[in-house]
Formats: structure tokens, C-alpha cells, sequence
């Protein structure tokens, strides 16, 4: 009140000697009051503006709609390269052992787990679901394929049915998996739809397919609409070619699809997955016609390095090559492991580190794709750590001591001569039979091949 009186007594004149003073008691007064009423504020505004943030050292966390891997990731995915998982196809239940098929039984209860539980690994960046196995032929039937999940099938007439090899089962367990794609969406991980895959799958293209199949593609799995979506109102983030066999249309009618459904959706990611093989054109035959002709059209291309023994890492890597056939982002194509490539491929730490000494620093390197999660993640059976060793390698840490030049380019004809139950077993233990100078060995689980033989 006294400064009120101060300030109201300003007003009134008074003597000349005293008018000074009394003006400079005014103004200190009006300072304090200031100063008063601005601490009044700072004091109830900022804690109302801290209460309604977290601390910047605290971590809110929501709890998943879906059951989950609970064990915390020993580390985190590195946004510089990029780790790609294939999931659906349950490799690990492929039953082949180090000297031939069906001597490593896995168990049904430790084959693939749920999508969400790969995604918590916190190891992967883009999680490709394998495959839409079924679809052309000048109609709109169309398969998806999850192997130990089961098939969810929509015939030409539209009509829907789920299967598990010929058992109808409900497509409840595809829902899921809708669940489970946007709990990994929710936690940065991209989900994109493999089609094709294996070339003995009963897809095929014929004139007119392309844009059947880009409006069943929309309507089923990203932003359209349709009464048969497996995956539910889950959107997926893209779509990726891995077509392994070829035909008079298979080229025009990929790039009509790739173009019409970028039309259709614009934002969403579109890959191809070759061979490494370049069969002596300078291209895989199956994608590479439509990355030559249409390079616009890819955000990246996954080249398959396993299962072709003739351009792999040690007896032909031909990176370099790639790099000049496709000039954006190039992804190396792995197998988890022995089991997942058959025919060859699977590189062991040290054969990996020697494949990143050559590519890491290369602006075209994008990352690595393996196939497939269910057999490079651990179970009782198979205690592999090959997605976290991937990872880390993608981080840039080293995971071998890397392993001298790699050898003489190959040729299909030099693989008569050795027989292994699979190339990377035959190659690091070095215990060979001996072989025939034809394309078989004696026993046909077996394949040969003619440079192991200074092993």
C-alpha cells in the first residue's frame, strides 16, 4: 500500500529540492513491483510447463498390443546402414544339416515366431514379409504364403479361404500379423511385401497382369480397399520384385506394375531383388530387364548373394559390377545360414568382415538383407546370433579378422568336380568326396563344386 501511495503521491506537486528524490523513490518502486510480479510468473509457469513434458534423461514407454520378445536388444540399429529381415518363410525348418537334408530336425515349436518378436530384437530396419507366391495368368487370384503360419488364398472370383498345408484354419492368424506390422511401424521399422520368390511358385505374367495385379496389391496391402486384406487395416510401407523366372511379359508387365502403383501410391518404397549372377549379358534375367531399362522406378535393389555360388564372396564377388549396372542404393543379400542357402552362400564372420572391408566405405553400400530371420536368431536348437552379428558389423564394429583376396572368378561348368552336402560346410572343413567329371554326384543331396578342389 505504501508504494501505492508513493506512486500517488508522484502527482502532487511538492517543494523543488525534495521533487527529484521523491521521483527516483518512484521509479525504484515501480521496479520492485515489476520484478515481484515477473517472479510470480516465472514461479507458476514453469513448473506448469515441466509437468506436462518428461525430463530430457527419462524414456516414456507404452506397452505393446501385441506379446512380444521382453529381453532388452544388447544393441541398437545404426540409421547409416540398414539391416533388412525376411520374414514368413520359417527357413529354419528347411531340415538340412552339414551332410544333407533332413539331418537337422527343428522342432515346430522353435521355428518362426511372431513378427513382433524379431522387431524387438532391435536389430532390423525393414522387415520384408515372403511371399505373395500366387498371382497372374490374366485374372485376379492372388496367394500369400507364410509357410509355417499358413496360406491365405482369394480365388478368381473373389472368394477368400485360409489353409495350412490343405487344412482350412482361420485367418485370424493373418490379422495378427497386421497387429504385429504396426507395432513394428510404430517403432520405426519399415514393413514392405516380397513378391515372387521361389521361381518353382505358381505366379506368372501375362499381358494385362501388371496393372491387375498393381490394384490388388493397393487394395489389399497399402492404402485401398478391399474385403480380402490379410493383414487387416495394417498399411504396409512398400512393395519388393523378387521374381526368379522369366517370360515373354514378365519384363513390360513388371514395369507396368512398378509404374502404376507408384501412381497409386506415390510415398510408398519399391525395391527388386536379382541374382548376383550376371549370366555372361551383364544382368540377372529375371528383375535385371526392368532395372536396366527403369532404374527411376527402385529406391534400392537387394542383389542376392547366396544360392549362386559363381558370384559370391570367396570365388567371384561382384559388387563392383553392381555398381555400375544400378547406380542408387545397393543392398547385400545374405543367407542366415548354412540351411537357408542350400546350394552356398552362407559367409561365417570372418568371410563377412572380408565382404565389409570391400563395400563399408562405398556410398552405394546400403546395408544387408538376410534370409531369413527365423534362422539367424536363436532357439533351443539353433543358438545363432548371425542377425546381431550383421548388426554390429553394420555399426561398424568388427566381427572377424577378414580373410585374404577372394579367388578366381567360377563358371556353372567348374562346379562338376567336388561334392559337399553345402558349399560352406565343404569349404571349411575341406573333407571332400571325391567326385565325377558329370553334372551329379553319387549322392543327390549333395552339389559339386570343382573350386574347392585346393581347399
Amino acid at each position: 500500500m505504501d508504494l501505492l501511495n508513493d506512486r500517488l503521491d508522484s502527482k502532487v506537486p511538492a517543494p523543488s529540492v525534495t521533487k527529484g528524490r521523491r521521483r527516483r523513490i518512484v521509479l525504484i518502486g515501480v521496479l520492485v513491483v515489476a520484478l515481484i510480479i515477473i517472479s510470480a510468473l516465472l514461479g507458476y509457469f514453469i513448473p506448469k510447463n515441466n509437468s506436462s513434458s518428461s525430463p530430457s534423461n527419462v524414456t516414456i514407454s507404452t506397452s505393446p498390443t501385441t506379446p512380444t520378445n521382453t529381453s532388452t536388444p544388447s544393441i541398437t540399429r545404426n540409421s547409416a546402414k540398414k539391416l533388412f529381415g525376411y520374414w514368413g518363410q520359417s527357413a529354419v525348418g528347411n531340415y538340412v544339416g552339414p551332410l544333407g537334408l533332413g539331418t537337422r530336425p527343428i522342432p515346430a515349436s522353435e521355428q518362426q515366431k511372431g513378427l513382433a518378436y524379431y522387431c524387438d530384437l532391435g536389430y532390423y530396419d525393414v522387415m520384408n514379409l515372403a511371399f505373395l507366391y500366387k498371382f497372374g495368368g490374366g485374372d485376379v487370384h492372388w496367394g500369400l504364403d507364410h509357410s509355417s503360419l499358413g496360406r491365405y488364398e482369394v480365388d478368381a472370383a473373389g472368394g477368400i479361404s485360409a489353409n495350412f498345408e490343405g487344412t482350412p484354419i482361420s485367418t485370424d492368424a493373418f490379422l495378427q500379423v497386421g497387429k504385429d506390422i504396426q507395432y513394428c511401424q510404430s517403432n520405426g521399422i519399415k514393413v514392405v511385401l516380397s513378391i515372387g520368390g521361389d521361381m518353382h511358385s505358381p505366379y506368372n505374367l501375362i499381358p494385362g497382369d501388371g496393372a491387375r495385379l498393381a490394384n490388388i496389391i493397393y487394395n489389399s496391402f497399402l492404402q485401398g480397399n478391399s474385403s480380402a486384406r490379410p493383414y487387416g487395416s495394417a498399411i504396409l510401407d512398400g512393395v519388393e520384385l523378387d521374381i526368379e523366372k522369366t517370360g515373354p511379359s514378365f519384363t513390360s508387365e513388371q514395369v507396368i506394375l512398378l509404374q502404376t502403383l507408384k501412381q497409386l501410391s506415390p510415398k510408398s518404397i519399391f525395391s527388386a531383388v536379382p541374382q548376383c549372377f550376371l549370366n555372361g549379358v551383364g544382368m540377372d534375367y529375371n528383375t535385371g530387364p526392368v532395372i536396366k531399362s527403369n532404374p527411376e522406378l527402385f529406391d534400392y535393389v537387394i542383389i542376392q548373394y547366396y544360392n549362386n555360388p559363381t558370384c559370391s564372396y570367396p570365388f567371384g564377388f561382384n559388387y563392383p559390377e553392381w555398381t555400375n549396372i544400378f547406380k542408387g542404393s545397393l543392398v547385400i543379400g545374405l543367407a542366415g545360414d548354412d540351411t537357408s542357402a542350400i546350394t552356398g552362400g552362407f559367409l561365417n564372420p570372418g568371410q563377412l568382415q572380408a565382404v565389409l572391408d570391400q563395400v563399408y566405405k562405398d556410398p552405394q553400400f546400403y546395408g544387408i538383407s538376410v534370409y531369413d530371420v527365423s534362422s539367424s536368431n536363436p532357439s533351443p536348437s539353433l543358438p545363432s546370433t548371425y542377425s546381431q552379428t550383421l548388426r554390429k558389423a553394420l555399426n561398424g564394429e568388427r566381427v572377424g579378422s577378414g580373410y585374404p583376396p577372394q579367388g578366381n572368378f567360377t563358371t556353372e561348368h567348374q562346379w562338376a568336380a567336388r561334392c559337399a552336402g553345402t558349399w560352406g560346410y565343404a569349404n571349411e572343413t575341406c573333407s571332400l568326396d571325391s567326385c565325377k567329371d558329370n553334372w551329379s554326384c553319387a549322392d543327390p543331396t549333395k552339389m559339386c563344386f570343382m573350386f574347392l578342389q585346393q581347399c
